[in-house]
Formats: structure tokens, sequence, C-alpha cells
């Protein structure tokens, strides 16, 4: 795969974590303690409720590894391809780097995402309940 579609992959997983982190925070507790008996899903997120911290924690984590990687990606994709023989000075390109870089991911990877996943948390939580719970198993 090329730099781009990495690119993406990571931009997606920042858009996720940062989602279902605002999600947790914003979701309905009591509807999830009545839906336990029903929904394998609400079993599955009634273990995060009862573990918030670690929770919170292994999102965070997740969110910041994939922030590094974006990072290096957009540095390498924007130096060697977009601006490449364009600009000589290093401090400039380097500042060139980094206002798109964050101008894209707190877009894309976080304001979107949160206002998106805080209209429906309940609903959010419910559809990325498996997702998630491979992410907590993994990262935490």
């Amino acid at each position: 795969m090329n730099i781009v579609a990495y690119l993406v992959i990571s931009l997606v997983l920042s858009a996720f974590f940062s989602g279902m982190e605002i999600a947790f925070i914003s979701a309905d507790k009591l509807r999830f303690e009545m839906g336990k008996k029903t929904r394998i899903t609400s079993r599955v997120l009634s273990f995060f409720f009862k573990q918030p911290n670690n929770f919170i924690s292994t999102l965070l984590v997740g969110n910041n590894i994939v922030l590094v990687v974006y990072g290096i990606l957009m540095a390498q994709l924007i130096e060697q391809n977009v601006l490449g023989g364009i600009i000589e000075n290093r401090f400039l390109l380097v500042l060139i780097q980094t206002v798109i870089s964050t101008l894209l991911i707190l877009t894309v990877g976080e304001f979107l995402p949160k206002a998106l996943f805080k209209i429906h948390p309940n609903l959010m939580l419910h559809l990325f309940a498996f997702p998630l719970s491979i992410c907590y198993v993994i990262l935490f």
C-alpha cells in the first residue's frame, strides 16, 4: 500500500478513537444496564462502564499511537510529494507540514467524529462494540 492509504487508515482510526471517547462519556448508562440481558453488545459495553478509567486510557493510548503514525506519514508525504523541490528552507517546510497536518487531523480526526458520535452516543457504542473490544484487548 502507498503512503496515502496508510494516511487514510490513520485518519479513520483517529476518528474512531476520538468518536468513541465522546460517545462513551455522553452515553446513557441506564439504558445499557436495562438492555444488558437482551443484547450482547450491552454486556460488552457494561464491562467498559465498570472500568471507565481503563477504557478511556486505552482509547487515548490508541489515539496517540495513531497520531504519531499520522504525523510521520504526513511529514513524509508533504516533504517528498507535495513540497519536495519547491521549498528549500527547512524551517518553512516544517511550518507548512505542521499547519497542514494539524488542520487535517483536527477537522477529520477530532471535530467531525466528536460531533457525529455525540448526536447518538448509545447507537455508536452499540455499532462499534466489537471493534472496540478488540482494540481494548490489543491495547490494554
